[in-house]
Protein backbone atom coordinates (compact mmCIF):
# COMPACT_ATOMS: atom_id res chain seq x y z
CA UNK A 1 0.00 0.00 0.00
CA UNK A 2 1.44 3.52 -1.05
CA UNK A 3 1.89 6.24 1.62
CA UNK A 4 -1.19 8.26 -0.72
CA UNK A 5 -3.74 5.35 -0.07
CA UNK A 6 -3.01 4.93 3.16
CA UNK A 7 -2.79 8.72 4.40
CA UNK A 8 -6.34 9.32 2.48
CA UNK A 9 -9.33 10.22 4.17
CA UNK A 10 -12.21 7.65 4.68
CA UNK A 11 -15.02 8.07 1.98
CA UNK A 12 -17.60 7.86 5.27
CA UNK A 13 -16.96 9.36 8.28
CA UNK A 14 -19.85 8.24 11.23
CA UNK A 15 -20.86 10.02 14.29
CA UNK A 16 -23.23 8.42 16.99
CA UNK A 17 -25.13 10.44 19.57
CA UNK A 18 -26.80 8.08 22.32
CA UNK A 19 -29.26 10.75 24.20
CA UNK A 20 -31.69 10.73 27.27
CA UNK A 21 -34.99 11.38 26.45
CA UNK A 22 -35.58 14.51 27.78
CA UNK A 23 -36.97 17.62 25.60
CA UNK A 24 -34.04 19.54 25.18
CA UNK A 25 -31.20 17.20 23.98
CA UNK A 26 -32.66 17.49 20.70
CA UNK A 27 -30.23 20.85 20.60
CA UNK A 28 -27.14 18.47 21.14
CA UNK A 29 -27.70 16.53 17.89
CA UNK A 30 -29.40 19.45 16.07
CA UNK A 31 -26.05 21.47 16.98
CA UNK A 32 -23.83 18.20 15.95
CA UNK A 33 -25.43 17.56 12.90
CA UNK A 34 -25.10 21.54 12.17
CA UNK A 35 -21.53 21.51 12.88
CA UNK A 36 -21.15 18.48 10.41
CA UNK A 37 -22.72 19.94 7.64
CA UNK A 38 -21.39 23.62 7.61
CA UNK A 39 -17.80 21.49 7.49
CA UNK A 40 -19.21 19.46 4.26
CA UNK A 41 -19.79 22.52 2.51
CA UNK A 42 -23.69 22.45 2.68
CA UNK A 43 -25.10 26.32 2.60
CA UNK A 44 -26.47 28.12 5.73
CA UNK A 45 -30.13 27.23 4.30
CA UNK A 46 -29.65 23.63 3.53
CA UNK A 47 -27.95 23.73 7.12
CA UNK A 48 -30.96 25.19 8.45
CA UNK A 49 -33.77 22.83 7.21
CA UNK A 50 -31.39 19.93 8.78
CA UNK A 51 -31.60 21.14 11.93
CA UNK A 52 -34.93 21.72 12.01
CA UNK A 53 -35.81 18.11 9.82
CA UNK A 54 -34.03 16.82 13.53
CA UNK A 55 -35.17 18.66 16.04
CA UNK A 56 -38.47 17.35 15.04
CA UNK A 57 -37.60 14.01 14.42
CA UNK A 58 -35.34 13.65 18.11
CA UNK A 59 -38.18 15.29 19.42
CA UNK A 60 -40.55 12.78 18.16
CA UNK A 61 -38.37 9.99 19.42
CA UNK A 62 -38.50 11.80 22.86
CA UNK A 63 -42.27 12.58 22.82
CA UNK A 64 -43.91 9.49 21.29
CA UNK A 65 -41.11 6.77 20.88
CA UNK A 66 -39.73 6.63 24.53
CA UNK A 67 -42.78 8.18 26.17
CA UNK A 68 -40.09 10.67 27.80
CA UNK A 69 -38.61 8.25 29.66
CA UNK A 70 -35.12 9.15 30.65
CA UNK A 71 -33.94 6.01 31.15
CA UNK A 72 -34.54 4.99 27.38
CA UNK A 73 -32.39 6.54 24.74
CA UNK A 74 -32.43 8.14 21.22
CA UNK A 75 -29.55 7.19 19.16
CA UNK A 76 -28.41 9.58 16.42
CA UNK A 77 -26.21 8.34 13.54
CA UNK A 78 -24.49 11.06 10.97
CA UNK A 79 -22.87 9.40 8.05
CA UNK A 80 -21.19 11.73 5.96
CA UNK A 81 -20.50 10.78 2.99
CA UNK A 82 -18.39 12.93 -0.51
CA UNK A 83 -22.28 14.15 -1.74
CA UNK A 84 -24.67 13.66 1.31
CA UNK A 85 -25.28 13.84 4.96
CA UNK A 86 -27.42 10.87 6.13
CA UNK A 87 -29.22 10.98 9.56
CA UNK A 88 -30.83 8.35 11.41
CA UNK A 89 -32.55 8.52 14.38
CA UNK A 90 -34.15 5.59 16.48
CA UNK A 91 -36.14 5.30 19.70
CA UNK A 92 -35.88 2.20 22.13
CA UNK A 93 -40.11 2.50 22.21
CA UNK A 94 -42.46 -0.26 22.10
CA UNK A 95 -45.11 2.07 20.46
CA UNK A 96 -45.07 1.47 16.99
CA UNK A 97 -45.23 4.46 15.04
CA UNK A 98 -48.50 5.05 13.00
CA UNK A 99 -47.67 4.67 9.26
CA UNK A 100 -51.16 6.92 8.43
CA UNK A 101 -48.72 9.82 9.78
CA UNK A 102 -46.16 9.03 7.90
CA UNK A 103 -47.57 9.40 5.08
CA UNK A 104 -49.83 12.28 3.11
CA UNK A 105 -49.75 15.87 4.68
CA UNK A 106 -51.64 17.44 7.22
CA UNK A 107 -55.04 19.36 6.87
CA UNK A 108 -55.20 22.97 8.31
CA UNK A 109 -58.62 22.48 9.15
CA UNK A 110 -57.47 19.42 11.27
CA UNK A 111 -55.19 22.10 13.26
CA UNK A 112 -57.78 24.31 14.38
CA UNK A 113 -60.48 21.59 15.02
CA UNK A 114 -58.05 19.08 17.13
CA UNK A 115 -56.80 20.41 20.89
CA UNK A 116 -53.64 18.38 19.98
CA UNK A 117 -52.12 20.41 17.18
CA UNK A 118 -49.17 17.59 16.71
CA UNK A 119 -48.65 16.04 13.36
CA UNK A 120 -46.85 18.54 11.21
CA UNK A 121 -43.18 17.39 12.26
CA UNK A 122 -43.16 14.39 10.18
CA UNK A 123 -44.54 16.65 7.31
CA UNK A 124 -41.88 18.73 7.45
CA UNK A 125 -39.42 16.42 8.09
CA UNK A 126 -40.05 15.15 4.35
CA UNK A 127 -40.67 18.97 3.09
CA UNK A 128 -37.17 19.29 4.28
CA UNK A 129 -35.02 16.37 3.66
CA UNK A 130 -33.73 15.17 0.35
CA UNK A 131 -34.86 11.42 1.16
CA UNK A 132 -37.14 10.57 3.97
CA UNK A 133 -37.72 6.68 5.16
CA UNK A 134 -39.62 5.36 8.54
CA UNK A 135 -38.69 2.03 10.15
CA UNK A 136 -38.24 -0.63 13.00
CA UNK A 137 -35.13 0.55 14.62
CA UNK A 138 -33.00 -2.88 15.32
CA UNK A 139 -33.63 -2.41 19.01
CA UNK A 140 -37.47 -2.66 17.76
CA UNK A 141 -38.25 1.00 18.14
CA UNK A 142 -38.57 3.35 15.60
CA UNK A 143 -36.16 4.70 13.05
CA UNK A 144 -36.54 7.51 10.85
CA UNK A 145 -33.55 7.88 8.09
CA UNK A 146 -33.04 11.36 6.25
CA UNK A 147 -30.40 12.15 3.93
CA UNK A 148 -29.87 15.66 2.53
CA UNK A 149 -27.35 15.90 -0.35
CA UNK A 150 -24.40 18.55 -0.91
CA UNK A 151 -25.51 20.65 -3.65
CA UNK A 152 -22.69 21.65 -5.93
Amino acid sequence: MSDETSQREPLEKVIELRLPSKLGYERVAMDTASSLARRMGFTSDRVESLKTAISEAVTNAIEHGNQQDAAMKVVVLLTAREDELIVSVADQGRKQLDQDCTTGSPKIEDAFEREDKGGWGIWLIRELMDEVEFTTAPSGGNQVRMVIHLEQ
